[in-house]
Protein backbone atom coordinates (compact mmCIF):
# COMPACT_ATOMS: atom_id res chain seq x y z
CA UNK A 1 0.00 0.00 0.00
CA UNK A 2 1.09 3.62 -0.76
CA UNK A 3 -1.17 5.60 1.73
CA UNK A 4 1.74 5.79 4.33
CA UNK A 5 3.06 9.11 4.38
CA UNK A 6 5.79 9.44 7.37
CA UNK A 7 5.26 13.62 7.45
CA UNK A 8 2.87 12.73 9.97
CA UNK A 9 4.42 11.13 12.41
CA UNK A 10 7.59 12.97 11.64
CA UNK A 11 9.56 13.77 15.45
CA UNK A 12 7.49 11.91 17.37
CA UNK A 13 8.89 9.63 20.53
CA UNK A 14 9.87 6.68 18.02
CA UNK A 15 11.55 8.97 15.74
CA UNK A 16 13.34 10.25 18.36
CA UNK A 17 14.79 6.66 19.62
CA UNK A 18 15.41 5.54 16.04
CA UNK A 19 17.22 8.65 14.34
CA UNK A 20 19.56 8.79 17.57
CA UNK A 21 19.92 5.06 17.03
CA UNK A 22 20.86 5.51 13.54
CA UNK A 23 23.35 8.41 14.77
CA UNK A 24 25.72 6.48 16.83
CA UNK A 25 25.28 2.95 14.43
CA UNK A 26 26.67 5.89 11.32
CA UNK A 27 29.48 6.94 13.89
CA UNK A 28 30.10 3.97 14.70
CA UNK A 29 30.79 2.88 11.65
CA UNK A 30 33.02 5.51 10.57
CA UNK A 31 35.51 4.82 12.94
CA UNK A 32 37.25 2.32 10.62
CA UNK A 33 39.27 3.77 6.80
CA UNK A 34 37.41 1.29 5.07
CA UNK A 35 34.07 2.95 3.40
CA UNK A 36 30.68 1.24 3.69
CA UNK A 37 26.99 1.12 2.35
CA UNK A 38 24.42 2.40 3.65
CA UNK A 39 20.66 0.68 2.76
CA UNK A 40 17.54 2.44 3.50
CA UNK A 41 14.73 0.34 2.21
CA UNK A 42 11.87 3.35 3.34
CA UNK A 43 13.41 5.88 3.08
CA UNK A 44 9.98 8.47 2.63
CA UNK A 45 10.77 12.14 2.29
CA UNK A 46 14.14 12.16 4.19
CA UNK A 47 13.43 15.88 5.28
CA UNK A 48 10.36 17.24 7.05
CA UNK A 49 8.63 20.56 8.25
CA UNK A 50 7.33 20.92 11.21
CA UNK A 51 5.55 23.91 10.06
CA UNK A 52 3.41 22.23 7.43
CA UNK A 53 -0.41 21.37 7.38
CA UNK A 54 0.81 17.78 7.35
CA UNK A 55 2.41 17.57 10.23
CA UNK A 56 0.57 19.54 12.41
CA UNK A 57 -2.22 17.49 11.38
CA UNK A 58 -1.07 15.05 14.40
CA UNK A 59 1.73 17.16 16.09
CA UNK A 60 3.45 14.28 16.90
CA UNK A 61 6.52 16.20 17.13
CA UNK A 62 5.05 18.05 19.78
CA UNK A 63 5.27 15.24 22.38
CA UNK A 64 8.60 13.77 20.52
CA UNK A 65 11.60 15.92 19.41
CA UNK A 66 9.93 19.58 20.75
CA UNK A 67 9.39 17.94 24.07
CA UNK A 68 13.55 17.57 24.34
CA UNK A 69 14.28 20.27 22.75
CA UNK A 70 15.22 22.90 25.34
CA UNK A 71 16.46 20.65 27.82
CA UNK A 72 19.69 19.28 29.06
CA UNK A 73 20.34 16.55 26.69
CA UNK A 74 22.71 13.72 28.15
CA UNK A 75 25.91 13.51 26.05
CA UNK A 76 25.43 10.27 24.44
CA UNK A 77 22.75 12.16 22.75
CA UNK A 78 24.14 15.57 21.62
CA UNK A 79 25.22 13.90 18.00
CA UNK A 80 21.77 13.37 17.34
CA UNK A 81 20.38 16.88 18.33
CA UNK A 82 23.06 18.86 17.09
CA UNK A 83 22.86 17.12 13.57
CA UNK A 84 18.77 18.92 14.06
CA UNK A 85 20.34 22.54 14.70
CA UNK A 86 22.88 21.98 11.55
CA UNK A 87 20.14 21.19 9.10
CA UNK A 88 17.53 24.55 11.00
CA UNK A 89 20.74 26.71 10.91
CA UNK A 90 19.83 27.63 14.31
CA UNK A 91 18.46 26.25 17.66
CA UNK A 92 14.79 27.08 16.44
CA UNK A 93 13.14 23.93 15.76
CA UNK A 94 11.18 24.08 12.28
CA UNK A 95 12.58 21.19 10.22
CA UNK A 96 12.94 17.26 11.39
CA UNK A 97 15.30 15.54 9.23
CA UNK A 98 14.60 11.45 8.45
CA UNK A 99 16.65 8.93 8.87
CA UNK A 100 18.46 9.40 5.14
CA UNK A 101 19.74 12.84 6.24
CA UNK A 102 21.10 11.87 9.33
CA UNK A 103 23.43 8.95 8.44
CA UNK A 104 24.27 11.20 5.26
CA UNK A 105 25.23 13.50 7.48
CA UNK A 106 27.88 11.17 9.10
CA UNK A 107 29.01 9.43 5.65
CA UNK A 108 32.51 10.55 3.73
CA UNK A 109 33.28 10.66 0.22
CA UNK A 110 33.90 7.47 0.24
CA UNK A 111 31.02 5.53 1.29
CA UNK A 112 27.78 5.21 -0.53
CA UNK A 113 23.97 4.78 0.20
CA UNK A 114 21.11 3.16 -1.57
CA UNK A 115 17.76 4.64 -0.36
CA UNK A 116 13.86 3.15 -1.90
CA UNK A 117 10.86 4.96 -2.19
CA UNK A 118 7.86 3.63 -3.47
CA UNK A 119 5.19 6.78 -2.53
CA UNK A 120 4.99 8.81 -5.94
CA UNK A 121 4.76 12.36 -3.70
CA UNK A 122 7.58 11.29 -0.79
CA UNK A 123 10.00 9.89 -3.75
CA UNK A 124 10.17 13.20 -5.59
CA UNK A 125 11.14 14.83 -2.22
CA UNK A 126 13.60 12.27 -1.13
CA UNK A 127 15.02 12.63 -5.11
CA UNK A 128 15.21 16.49 -4.51
CA UNK A 129 16.61 16.28 -0.91
CA UNK A 130 19.46 14.26 -2.32
CA UNK A 131 20.24 15.69 -5.69
CA UNK A 132 23.58 16.86 -5.20
CA UNK A 133 25.02 14.17 -3.67
CA UNK A 134 26.58 11.86 -5.98
CA UNK A 135 27.64 9.22 -3.89
CA UNK A 136 23.53 8.61 -2.91
CA UNK A 137 21.45 6.65 -5.39
CA UNK A 138 17.37 7.39 -4.52
CA UNK A 139 15.04 4.67 -6.11
CA UNK A 140 11.55 4.48 -6.72
CA UNK A 141 11.34 0.96 -6.20
CA UNK A 142 10.20 -1.98 -3.73
CA UNK A 143 13.34 -1.32 -0.67
CA UNK A 144 13.39 -5.69 0.12
CA UNK A 145 13.63 -6.51 -3.53
CA UNK A 146 16.36 -3.43 -4.08
CA UNK A 147 18.02 -5.20 -0.85
CA UNK A 148 18.61 -8.18 -2.05
CA UNK A 149 20.31 -6.94 -5.40
CA UNK A 150 23.06 -4.88 -3.31
CA UNK A 151 24.59 -7.76 -0.76
CA UNK A 152 27.00 -8.58 -0.69
CA UNK A 153 28.77 -4.99 -1.22
CA UNK A 154 31.96 -4.59 -2.12
CA UNK A 155 33.24 -2.66 0.41
CA UNK A 156 32.40 -5.90 2.54
CA UNK A 157 30.51 -3.27 5.04
CA UNK A 158 26.76 -2.71 5.31
CA UNK A 159 24.48 -0.51 7.41
CA UNK A 160 20.77 -1.34 6.72
CA UNK A 161 18.47 0.08 7.80
CA UNK A 162 14.22 -1.17 7.57
CA UNK A 163 11.36 0.17 8.42
CA UNK A 164 7.74 -0.48 7.12
CA UNK A 165 4.74 1.00 7.90
CA UNK A 166 3.64 -2.17 8.82
CA UNK A 167 -0.02 -1.02 8.04
CA UNK A 168 -0.80 -4.82 6.82
CA UNK A 169 0.11 -7.59 8.91
CA UNK A 170 2.73 -9.48 5.88
CA UNK A 171 4.75 -6.73 6.34
CA UNK A 172 6.13 -8.63 9.68
CA UNK A 173 6.94 -12.01 7.71
CA UNK A 174 9.02 -9.89 5.08
CA UNK A 175 11.26 -7.87 7.23
CA UNK A 176 12.08 -11.63 8.74
CA UNK A 177 12.47 -13.07 5.23
CA UNK A 178 14.37 -10.01 4.23
CA UNK A 179 16.70 -10.13 7.21
CA UNK A 180 17.28 -14.16 6.84
CA UNK A 181 18.12 -13.80 2.99
CA UNK A 182 20.61 -10.70 3.84
CA UNK A 183 22.09 -12.49 6.09
CA UNK A 184 22.82 -15.64 4.06
CA UNK A 185 24.33 -13.02 1.17
CA UNK A 186 26.29 -10.66 3.60
CA UNK A 187 26.23 -12.49 7.37
CA UNK A 188 28.30 -9.39 8.48
CA UNK A 189 26.39 -6.38 8.14
CA UNK A 190 24.74 -4.49 10.43
CA UNK A 191 20.65 -4.33 10.25
CA UNK A 192 18.48 -2.17 11.99
CA UNK A 193 15.06 -2.94 11.95
CA UNK A 194 12.49 -0.61 13.60
CA UNK A 195 8.99 -1.57 14.92
CA UNK A 196 6.13 -0.55 16.45
CA UNK A 197 4.75 -1.51 20.15
CA UNK A 198 0.96 -1.13 19.55
CA UNK A 199 -2.02 -1.80 21.98
CA UNK A 200 -3.81 -5.40 21.91
CA UNK A 201 -7.29 -3.75 21.13
CA UNK A 202 -10.16 -4.76 19.85
CA UNK A 203 -9.43 -3.77 16.15
CA UNK A 204 -6.81 -6.01 16.59
CA UNK A 205 -7.15 -9.54 15.52
CA UNK A 206 -5.78 -12.14 17.76
CA UNK A 207 -3.22 -13.39 15.01
CA UNK A 208 -2.10 -9.74 14.68
CA UNK A 209 -1.67 -8.76 18.39
CA UNK A 210 2.06 -10.66 18.75
CA UNK A 211 3.38 -10.54 15.74
CA UNK A 212 6.08 -7.81 16.75
CA UNK A 213 7.33 -9.86 19.20
CA UNK A 214 7.24 -13.33 16.88
CA UNK A 215 9.46 -11.13 14.61
CA UNK A 216 11.78 -10.12 16.98
CA UNK A 217 12.06 -13.59 18.38
CA UNK A 218 12.44 -14.45 14.64
CA UNK A 219 15.23 -12.20 14.20
CA UNK A 220 17.20 -13.19 17.04
CA UNK A 221 17.33 -16.67 15.69
CA UNK A 222 18.44 -15.02 12.20
CA UNK A 223 21.92 -16.07 12.21
CA UNK A 224 23.96 -13.11 13.03
CA UNK A 225 26.49 -12.83 15.20
CA UNK A 226 24.91 -10.94 18.12
CA UNK A 227 21.68 -9.57 18.64
CA UNK A 228 20.11 -6.14 20.43
CA UNK A 229 16.49 -5.50 20.95
CA UNK A 230 15.81 -2.17 22.60
CA UNK A 231 11.98 -0.35 23.49
CA UNK A 232 11.16 2.59 24.85
CA UNK A 233 7.66 3.24 25.70
CA UNK A 234 5.73 6.17 26.92
CA UNK A 235 2.86 5.09 28.22
CA UNK A 236 1.23 1.19 29.66
CA UNK A 237 0.53 -0.93 26.96
CA UNK A 238 -3.01 -1.29 28.14
CA UNK A 239 -3.67 2.79 29.03
CA UNK A 240 -3.80 4.19 25.66
CA UNK A 241 -5.71 3.01 22.02
CA UNK A 242 -2.41 2.55 19.16
CA UNK A 243 0.98 3.08 19.42
CA UNK A 244 2.54 3.16 22.93
CA UNK A 245 5.96 2.85 22.44
CA UNK A 246 8.33 1.40 19.55
CA UNK A 247 11.14 -0.90 19.09
CA UNK A 248 14.58 -1.72 17.28
CA UNK A 249 16.18 -4.56 16.64
CA UNK A 250 19.86 -4.92 15.27
CA UNK A 251 21.32 -7.83 13.89
CA UNK A 252 25.29 -7.38 14.54
CA UNK A 253 25.27 -3.99 16.58
CA UNK A 254 28.31 -2.03 17.77
CA UNK A 255 29.88 -3.38 20.32
CA UNK A 256 29.08 -0.45 22.61
CA UNK A 257 25.87 0.71 21.48
CA UNK A 258 24.19 -1.26 24.07
CA UNK A 259 26.04 0.86 26.85
CA UNK A 260 25.18 4.14 25.09
CA UNK A 261 21.81 3.96 24.88
CA UNK A 262 21.59 2.75 28.60
CA UNK A 263 22.93 5.95 29.25
CA UNK A 264 20.29 7.94 27.44
CA UNK A 265 17.14 6.10 27.57
CA UNK A 266 16.61 7.27 31.06
CA UNK A 267 16.42 10.99 29.94
CA UNK A 268 14.46 9.82 27.11
CA UNK A 269 11.33 8.21 29.57
CA UNK A 270 11.05 10.64 31.55
CA UNK A 271 10.98 13.54 29.06
CA UNK A 272 8.49 12.02 26.34
CA UNK A 273 7.02 9.62 29.20
CA UNK A 274 3.83 10.34 29.09
CA UNK A 275 2.39 8.52 32.48
CA UNK A 276 4.01 6.91 35.11
CA UNK A 277 4.23 3.66 32.97
CA UNK A 278 6.66 4.65 30.74
CA UNK A 279 9.96 2.87 30.69
CA UNK A 280 12.73 0.77 28.34
CA UNK A 281 14.24 -2.23 28.12
CA UNK A 282 17.58 -3.38 26.24
CA UNK A 283 18.80 -7.00 25.86
CA UNK A 284 21.57 -7.61 24.35
CA UNK A 285 23.12 -11.09 23.46
CA UNK A 286 25.49 -13.33 20.95
CA UNK A 287 23.40 -14.51 18.17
Amino acid sequence: MLSYRHGFHAGNHADVLKHWLCVLTAQYMTQKDKPFLYVDTHAAAGVYSLKSSIANKTAEFESGIKAIWDKDIPEVMTPFTDLIKQLNGSDKLKLYPGSPWFVNECLRATDKARLFELHPQDYVLLKNNFKENRNIKVEKQDGFAGLKALLPPPSKRAMVVIDPPYEQAHEYKMVVASIKDSIKRFASGVYIVWYPLINRTKSLTDTKKDMAQTMVRQLSLAGGKSFLDVRLWVNGKDEKEGMYGSGMAIINPPWNLAKQLEEGLPFLVESLGQTANAGYSVDHHEG
